[in-house]
């Protein structure tokens, strides 16, 4: 019978009357837990995609499958089921997941799936209370925690079809490891929020090139990262440590915590000499509190690059020794909040405001308030007071203008380039965001790119890249010289019949007259003629007199020399 025309109830009686040959008298009760939980986590439409039979061998596979878990660590199998091995099939690749329940887990498995350009069909995600024995076999299993036993995450997941062993094996690594990530961070949580909060205690104690009203600002800053605006997925402390003639960067031992915990995490140590951060550190323009991004993506909760947040501790000199290195991400909340409301960001934003010279309440107060407002946060959070300051006056030149601008800031410790492109919004298109991405990634040696779009009232579209080149490059470029690039890039066809009609009659007559008629002709005529000859038919045709006046024009076809032809201008119809 198909599962489409039966209520719930009676396909889990259809479901467990085809699972009852296979199980003892306990099973029998466990499985009518086990399968209406189940369920209760399907949508009525993926209900009835699948025959009863068929969710029968599904669930008889699913629940031989948590009926041993190893205390501590997930279970894990990637597979393509086929009628002879598991008595159902798919055109889709399974992934089942049985293990501790803890927050992030559906978004880590997506990122792994997601890491093997895989789409996601269906994810089914109960939770159920399970006791086991010393060696994890299960002894019960209920629906809530009136039951005995913790609670445990299982998850059926369906992704795009992979056929390849390689690539299963490799999937079902990326999931044990977002698994791994997941159980760490949330294990490690509650320590490193308290030493985040610690840090930020005893600031006030460490010697740091800030005034009394720098160190109480850099306190908050803490204090309010710790305050669920930061998700913590890792921690070590690092120091500078002399090794013969040169200082290295070294791990201090059993210091990590979450992801960094093992140290299989772990750079071995590096020479100062080789990190960019060692010429802020020699110029006496280290930051006590550094802000940047990682170059690894996150396998936990969300997929872009982690967020690094480090604390400096100095020397009599002024020279960074100690730095407290948080790895994470920071929460939507905070991304959300306003400039003014963000410690160590509000004097980024006052400094730009009070720099400015205009007052707040004045229409061009207001708008770069509102560019302030509306810039990404990470740019906020990693820009130095004098780039946010360049950066938001010049996105304020461009208010009202339909005109492409780019704006580049380098990282200051050479992991990425933050790219703003600003571009006309009738402009913009897939193809043209392509273009300027390539050209971009060319001219920063990029290896990775990221974007994001921001489309609004404006007459402008802003485009958000941060591009990877590779470790040490350290490409040249000239920001003027992309930014004509892009402008080639954006420019279509009327842009050249007006270049061609102001360079012929001059500003004033020339945009006239592509205002009038560029506008008014057709796209067939567009995308057959040229805009050269498209300026010389304006000036017929901005010619004529009079009803009784004429204009004709000769000429060939491109690719047509064997013919000729003429066009007819008049006047009115």
């Amino acid at each position: 019978m198909n599962a489409k025309l039966e209520p719930a109830d009676r396909l889990v009686d259809a479901i467990l009357a085809d699972l009852q040959p296979h199980l003892s008298a306990t099973q029998k009760q466990q499985a009518r837990i086990f399968v209406t939980e189940f369920f209760h986590r399907v949508a009525a439409d993926d209900v009835a995609v699948r025959a009863s039979a068929t969710w029968a061998a599904l669930l008889r596979g699913l629940f031989e499958f948590i009926g041993v878990r190893k205390s501590g660590a997930p279970s894990v199998r990637v597979f393509n089921p086929s009628i002879e091995h598991d008595g159902w099939e798919s055109n889709h690749t399974i992934v089942q997941i049985v293990t501790a329940d803890m927050p992030f887990l559906v978004d880590s498995v997506g990122i792994a799936a997601q890491q093997a350009k895989a789409l996601l069909h269906s994810l089914i995600h109960p939770v159920y209370f399970i006791a086991r024995d010393a060696g994890g076999h299960l002894l019960s299993l209920a629906a809530d925690s009136a039951g005995k036993g913790a609670a445990e995450s299982v998850m059926h997941v369906e992704i795009d079809k992979i056929t390849e062993p390689a690539e299963l094996e490799k999937l079902h690594a990326a999931v044990e490891t977002a698994l791994h990530d997941v159980a760490l961070s949330v294990q490690d949580w509650p320590a490193m929020r308290q030493k985040m909060r610690d840090i930020a205690d005893d600031l006030g104690k460490w010697r740091l090139p800030l005034d009394a009203e720098g160190v109480a600002e850099a306190q908050e800053f803490l204090r309010w990262a710790a305050e669920d605006h930061f998700t913590f997925l890792g921690y070590r402390e690092y120091h500078v440590v002399g090794k013969g003639d040169d200082e290295v960067l070294e791990a201090a031992p059993k210091s990590g915590l979450g992801i960094l915990h093992k140290a299989d995490r772990a750079v071995a140590p590096r020479s100062l000499k080789g990190l960019v951060a060692h010429e802020l550190r020699e110029s006496g323009k280290a930051d006590a509190i550094i802000m940047t991004k990682t170059n690894a993506r996150s396998t936990v909760h969300r997929s872009g690059h982690m967020d690094y947040i480090g604390v400096l501790e100095f020397d009599a000199q002024g020279k960074p020794q100690v730095e407290h290195r948080f790895l994470g991400l920071f929460a939507s909340g905070a991304y959300s909040r306003r400039p003014w409301d963000i410690p160590l960001v509000r004097r980024k934003y006052e400094a730009v405001m009070g720099r400015s010279g205009l007052k707040r309440d004045s229409h061009s107060g207001k708008t770069l308030r509102n560019i302030l407002e509306t810039l990404p946060r990470d740019e906020l959070f990693q820009s130095g007071t004098e780039e946010l300051f360049d950066t938001a006056m010049g996105i304020m030149g461009l208010q009202g203008r339909a005109r492409s601008r780019l704006f580049v800031r380098r990282d200051k410790y050479g992991r990425f380039f933050s790219c703003l492109v600003f571009i006309p919004r009738d402009r913009f298109n897939t193809d043209v965001r392509e273009r300027i991405e390539a050209l971009l990634k060319r001219a920063l040696h990029g290896e990775r790119l990221d974007s994001t779009i921001q489309i609004g009232e404006s007459t402008l579209a802003r485009v958000h890249m941060v591009i990877r080149p590779k470790p040490g490059d350290k490409p040249s470029y000239d920001v003027a010289e992309l930014e004509t690039k892009i402008g080639q890039i954006v420019r279509n066809w009327h842009d050249e019949l007006r270049e061609i009609l102001v360079r012929k009659h001059g500003e004033d007559k020339g945009s006239r007259l592509a205002s009038r008629y560029g506008k008014a002709l057709p796209t067939g005529y567009i995308e057959e003629v040229t805009a050269n000859i498209a300026a010389n038919d304006v000036d017929a045709a901005a010619a004529l007199k009079n009803a009784d006046d004429i204009r004709m024009s000769l000429y060939r076809a491109r690719g047509q020399n064997d013919k000729l032809r003429f066009k007819l201008f008049r006047y009115g119809t």
